[in-house]
């Protein structure tokens, strides 16, 4: 794979920066392919007051995320669940195959970020309150190749703008970003020997409740490393779609990694 940094041509900016996002999937398409494991991972996580017994009952039975969608509440009592659990499992079934996934772009209010840092528990309500992590350096070389190849790519972007102002929209941003992505990953290749390290634009993501398109995904090989977006100057809810798209990111690495077990 080359570690050539120019930035993609497209037909079109808006086709690739475009932040429509029309999600038809529901959370019973996210755990149809759920194996036994995975469906006893994701039930645990939903405050649904099982206990041991109950997720027993499922590994016996080898119930899969597809078998769960279809049972009702009087196919759990026939595998043995007490009638609070099989009560509120069949309800739980109902709520999967009828609520759709919300687009990333949905969380747009200062009410779900603060309902966010809550489910996180972040003490307070606002970013600020983040725990930061410190970055590891590493340090490049002036004359490294990749590097001057970036910064004159920006400088003559720079110098063809209209304006510089805060306000610039997404795709402008986008435009720098993608310089700025594609020279890390070449110099990560380089310092990794690792040619299996790559970008994807525009990535569909997909999590257990939400779902939309992700402006760039950095992979090796079939896992997820990371994700970057060009946000829009309100820095709050930007912060906000971005928790959401890092939590489906995790869901999606998560449930490759279970399935690969």
């Amino acid at each position: 794979m080359s570690s050539h940094t120019s930035s993609p041509s497209p037909s079109s900016l808006e086709s690739i920066y475009s932040d429509e996002e029309i999600i038809t999937r529901t959370m019973g398409d996210v755990i149809k392919d759920y194996n036994t494991e995975q469906l006893i991972d994701y039930l645990g996580r939903n405050n649904l007051k099982l206990i041991e017994a109950d997720f027993k009952i499922l590994r016996d039975e080898r119930v899969a995320g597809s078998d769960f969608l279809e049972l009702t509440k009087d196919d759990f009592h026939d595998y043995g669940f007490k009638r609070g659990p099989a009560s509120r499992l069949a309800k739980f079934v109902e709520k999967l195959n009828e609520t759709k996934l919300q687009a990333f772009s949905s969380y747009n209010t200062l009410d779900k970020l603060k309902e966010v840092l809550r489910k996180y528990k972040v003490n307070g309500n606002n970013i600020t309150n983040i725990k930061q992590f410190n970055p590891v350096y590493e340090e490049i070389a002036d004359d490294n190749k990749d590097l001057k190849r970036c910064m004159k790519e920006i400088i003559l972007r720079l110098s063809n703008l209209e304006t510089i102002q805060d306000s610039t929209n997404e795709a402008t941003r986008c435009v720098f970003i993608t310089s700025i992505l594609n020279v890390s990953i070449a110099i990560t290749r380089n310092l990794t020997n690792n040619e299996k390290i790559y970008i994807a634009y525009q990535d569909d993501v997909s999590g257990e409740d939400s779902s939309g398109r992700v402006d760039y995904s950095i992979k090796r090989y079939e896992d997820l490393i990371c994700i970057a977006e060009g946000k829009p100057c309100n820095v709050e809810i930007g912060y906000l779609q971005n928790i959401k798209q890092l939590e489906s990111a995790s869901h999606t690495v998560r449930n490759l990694y279970n399935r690969n077990l």
